[in-house]
């Protein structure tokens, strides 16, 4: 569905992205993971081709997005707020996007925003921010992209209506086979919804896993010892999640034999494994400098 191959881009002389590759297939949600700056955004509006990547390309079903402008009627970004539609309320924007979008349907958009109560004759901009993220996802889909891009759909609303957020974004994958890529800092959303995630670090896409995949290669281990190991365990690299005194939570590899070795060799007088979730991941691969 989309291609991105190789594609990078420097901002004002920095690297923001460096040879970045990954696929979206149809009906896919794709979860785009990493800190502060480490190029989620940009990557986003370079698919959508708001920015051109200074090398790489792009494709939409095997047609390079820049070469066929069209192509992008099937591409919807929705950023993190949307100043574009402050001086409008629901109606107008509806009378607006038909024209940009020949497919709107605005039957499916009306049924939606009375469901969720949304009011019509209020402008966009005096809405409550949990109601600009209903109403800006309504508008998405309701313009029937093949692919929707999502920059913090979910921040800075309550849990109730993040929960109706992130159903709405279920429902129209399953009903729809509409492909979804999503960048959120709400790990336990990208947990919940996505089938695969990328990790962006230093610039460069370091790891592309399905979420099953990733939870059954990692092992979390909660050890307690009769002194203190912070030397021994920083010394060997290993990530860090807790520590209490004399007791240690790990996350190890389930493939590391060594690492587990080493750990033993410790003598702990306590030795726990459990599961993992993709926020103790995520710690693990890009707060160790912090940490261990």
């Amino acid at each position: 569905m989309i291609e991105v191959k190789n594609v990078s881009k420097k901002i004002n002389g920095r690297n923001v992205l460096r040879d970045v590759s990954f696929k979206i297939g149809e009906g896919e949600i794709f979860g785009l993971l990493g800190r502060n700056g480490s190029g989620k955004t940009t990557l986003l509006r370079l698919i959508q081709q708001i920015l051109l990547p200074d090398q790489g390309e792009i494709y939409f079903k095997d047609v390079l997005i820049k070469d066929h402008p069209l192509v992008k009627q099937n591409i919807v970004y929705m950023p993190v707020v949307n100043p574009y539609f402050d001086r409008y309320h629901y109606h107008q924007l509806l009378q607006l996007l038909k024209k940009i979008y020949p497919k709107f349907d605005v039957t499916y958009a009306n049924e939606l925003v009375n469901r969720y109560e949304i009011p019509e004759k209020v402008k966009y901009r005096d809405l409550s921010t949990g109601l600009k993220k209903q109403l800006s996802l309504i508008l998405s889909f309701a313009i029937k992209p093949a692919v929707i891009l999502l920059d913090e759909p979910t921040d800075g609303i309550d849990a109730v209506t993040r929960n109706d957020v992130l159903q709405l974004m279920i429902d129209e994958v399953a009903e729809r086979e509409t492909s979804i890529l999503i960048t959120s800092h709400r790990l336990e959303d990208i947990e919940r919804i996505c089938n695969r995630i990328g990790f962006l670090e230093e610039n460069k896409l370091t790891s592309v896993m399905d979420l099953d995949q990733l939870k059954n290669d990692y092992v979390k281990i909660q050890m307690a010892f009769e002194e203190d190991m912070n030397l021994n365990i920083r010394k060997k690299g290993i990530a860090v999640l807790d520590q209490a005194g004399i007791f240690y939570t790990v996350l190890v590899s389930k493939s590391d034999a060594e690492v587990k070795d080493y750990l033993k060799s410790l003598q702990p007088k306590v030795w726990n494994e459990l599961p993992v979730n993709l926020e103790e991941v995520f710690i693990a691969k890009f707060g160790g400098k912090r940490r261990w």
